[in-house]
């Protein structure tokens, strides 16, 4: 992939842990062109045959319809399963294929005829960010009319919003400043890869509670944290449920630029906190596919005061920039929320933030980039710091960090 050039204002502005929408279109513009790039890439693996005639199908789709078939192209599952079936086609496995069922949902968005025949994965046919069609085992001929959409197998039929159609969810927040529009993803197999306890489909009613809780953070982030606000909505387009059994309560995955993994959060707050969270790590997953930042040996281990297990240095660098965005949301939100516990939240993160923010510094394991980046944070921190906390959330704080260290303080671990 040719990397994009990122304006100098842009990189600095990103360093300090803001970048605002402005950063956040740039982002999620380069996600999408290395999507186009793995997409090209697979069609090329493949050769001549089905794979290359859905792919030649889909560029002249979004030649036609642009504005219709872009969405499809940004969406985060499509290019983990392209970076899937292209490692597949080096390797013997993955699921090329996947292609056609691409070109069919392309179809679907724009309203143009198409017809292809794929063969059902688990009795199903995904069109990656539309829906899953039960339609048994067997070739499955998918037939887009528009605006309809048919499958068919030997055995069974299934119509695109009919009977035997999973269709995703949608949540909109809604806020005169700007809604905010998520996809809620229960059924793509590319959904997201890196981590297990995904939740299978969830109930309307369990639905009906996420977006409750969406209507709420987002009225707490365009509220109180109108920037951060910006920025989620710029990059953030679709939520997967975790079970609730999972440890970490969110993830993100740098094969799903857009996804954030989410176990139902406890209430709107701490949503709001986590998407604040979570943006931070978008934006620097990407980031880290357009400069080099890292040089250190991936091998080393450091602890990391948020999470069970240490970390290699760019699993630092993530969570530090992460917890940089955590802390300046509970500085803001503290003045909301009142009382101990807010201001506890914020001493914790900042002080912890900056305390891994000196341990990456010491550990000279990033390019002369990474350090430009990390004196951006080391900035915005050292800020941070000189804002008043009441004492008896200081002392919180602080028996709160001694217990994670405690318990799950390794120290910094060489290679074996």
């Amino acid at each position: 992939m040719n990397r994009l050039v990122i304006p100098h204002h842009m990189f600095e502005a990103l360093a300090s842990g803001r970048g605002g929408s402005a950063a956040g279109r740039f982002l999620a513009a380069a996600a999408r062109d290395r999507h186009l790039v793995l997409l090209r890439a697979v069609a090329d693996g493949a050769g001549s045959g089905a794979v290359r005639d859905a792919f030649d199908a889909l560029a002249r789709m979004h030649d036609a319809a642009p504005e219709r078939v872009d969405p499809l192209l940004r969406y985060p599952a499509v290019g983990a399963w392209a970076l899937s079936a292209l490692r597949g086609l080096r390797t013997g496995g993955g699921h090329p294929a996947q292609m056609g069922a691409l070109a069919a949902a392309a179809a679907l968005r724009a309203g143009l005829r198409f017809e292809v025949s794929l063969s059902g994965r688990g009795g199903g046919v995904m069109l990656p960010s539309l829906g899953r069609a039960s339609v048994g085992p067997g070739d499955c001929l998918v037939r887009v009319v528009p605006p309809a959409a048919s499958f068919v197998t030997p055995a069974s039929r299934a119509e695109a919003g009919g009977a035997g159609w999973q269709g995703l969810r949608t949540i909109i927040a809604e806020h005169p400043h700007g809604d905010l529009r998520i996809t809620l993803d229960d059924l793509d197999p590319h959904r997201f890869p890196a981590i297990g306890h995904l939740a299978p489909r969830l109930s309307e009613a369990e639905v009906a509670r996420w977006r409750e809780l969406f209507q709420e953070a987002w009225r707490i982030l365009r509220d109180h944290h109108p920037a951060t606000a910006a920025e989620i909505s710029s990059m953030i387009s679709v939520v997967v449920p975790l079970s609730g059994t999972v440890w970490a309560a969110s993830g993100t995955s740098r094969t799903t630029f857009g996804c954030v993994a989410l176990a139902r959060p406890r209430g709107a707050t701490a949503l709001a906190a986590t998407l604040a969270h979570e943006v931070q790590h978008a934006k620097l997953t990407t980031l880290l596919y357009l400069v080099d930042l890292v040089a250190g040996d991936p091998r080393i281990r450091y602890y990391a005061p948020w999470r069970h297990d240490p970390r290699p240095i760019t699993g630092l660098l993530h969570g530090t920039y992460a917890h940089l965005g955590v802390a300046e949301f509970w500085r803001r939100q503290r003045h909301v929320d009142g009382g101990d516990d807010a201001h506890a939240e914020f001493a914790r993160w900042r002080e912890a933030a900056a305390g891994t923010a000196q341990v990456i510094h010491d550990s000279s394991a990033l390019t002369p980039t990474g350090r430009r980046f990390l004196d951006g944070m080391t900035r915005t921190l050292l800020a941070l710091r000189d804002e008043h906390v009441p004492p008896r959330a200081v002392e919180l704080a602080r028996r709160a960090a001694d217990r994670h260290r405690r318990d799950y303080g390794a120290a910094t671990r060489p290679p074996a």
